[in-house]
């Protein structure tokens, strides 16, 4: 039986959560019936699964009117224990799909064969438009990672983490630096850079720290000291890590000065953490274009944020006022 177009986004049961349906309509029967419209599965399909598992005949209604889209969406919804991250998957394939004419009698356009927004879509499933946007991303730009998003094992901005393009203390196509006019405007504002502690050599060509740390000699354990430049790693496991490591030799008075470079994660713990020990903040008026070793450049997925940590407040707003907003700490 053919499967309408929504209905085969949501992912079927587990094979033991299939077996479990099917003992228990042998058992019972089948108390529920399986919902069509002109020969095509609207509602049922983990149903009509087990009734063939264990040879019950299933039965069908014909679906009695209204949104088809809406109904199929409901239905699952109202039975399945999806997480957020998951319905974004969902609505964000869900968004502009085209349904296909030989699923409605006589092939014409109508509300059903009409494209669904992205917002409608979003509201649909329950999730925020932003989180469907970026669900949309990660199924264009990384088919494997949505499988995981799609199968509960990751959230969507986990995955969104993984695909973002970021700075140095990476391997292989991982490794993207800051650009030139970002580390000069820092080094004019500190006079120079003693320490960069997630750093490569490529990377210090620009940066010309006069120390640096790498992955291989692991920055985190590591002192830092002096006047410094961070543009840590973004992933989520390591960038709140270094952000820590930041705070703590701040707080002892080992770090003088700092500049950090990261995304404008205004939600996060860490970012708190660092806007608890800055003195100034710059938002970026566009998102910054990181440079690799090819000498191609590719910006993150979201905005960034350059912290100043110091008494040099005066040079450093005169110094980033030129690349966007920036805003004092009090």
């Amino acid at each position: 039986m053919q499967v309408h177009q929504v209905a085969e986004l949501f992912p079927m049961m587990r094979d033991s959560e299939l077996q479990e349906l099917a003992d228990n309509i042998k058992a019972n029967g089948l108390m529920q019936p399986i919902v069509v419209k002109d020969e095509v599965l609207l509602d049922g399909r983990n149903r009509l699964a087990a009734c063939k598992m264990v040879g019950v005949k299933p039965y069908f209604r014909e679906f009695a009117g209204g949104d088809e889209r809406e109904f199929i969406i409901s239905a699952n919804l109202h039975r399945r224990h999806l997480n957020e991250s998951q319905r974004a998957m969902i609505a964000a394939k869900l968004a502009n799909m085209k349904i296909g004419d030989n699923q409605h009698t006589g092939g014409s356009a109508n509300l059903d064969t009409l494209p669904m927004s992205l917002k409608k879509s979003a509201n649909s499933l329950s999730v925020g438009r932003t989180m469907v946007a970026d669900a949309k991303i990660i199924q264009r730009e990384a088919p494997e990672l949505a499988k995981k998003v799609e199968a509960g094992e990751i959230t969507v901005h986990a995955a969104k983490e993984a695909i973002r393009p970021h700075v140095a203390n990476n391997s292989g196509d991982n490794e993207w630096y800051t650009p030139k006019p970002i580390i000069e405007a820092a080094r004019n504002v500190m006079g120079n850079i003693e320490l960069d502690p997630a750093s490569t050599s490529e990377a210090n060509k620009v940066i010309k720290a006069q120390n640096i740390h790498t992955k291989e000699d692991n920055g985190l354990k590591q002192d830092w000291a002096g006047k410094l430049w961070l543009n840590p790693p973004y992933a989520s496991d390591l960038v709140g890590k270094f952000i820590d490591k930041l705070a703590e030799s701040v707080e002892s008075g080992a770090v003088k000065e700092a500049l950090v470079l990261v995304n404008n994660a205004t939600e996060t713990k860490w970012f708190a953490r660092l806007a608890s020990i800055s003195s100034f903040l710059c938002f970026p008026n566009s998102r910054i274009k990181y440079w690799h070793l090819d000498k191609t450049t590719a910006a993150p997925l979201q905005g960034q944020c350059v912290a100043y940590i110091g008494k040099n407040g005066k040079r450093f707003c005169a110094e980033f006022k030129a690349f966007g907003v920036v805003v004092e700490i009090i």
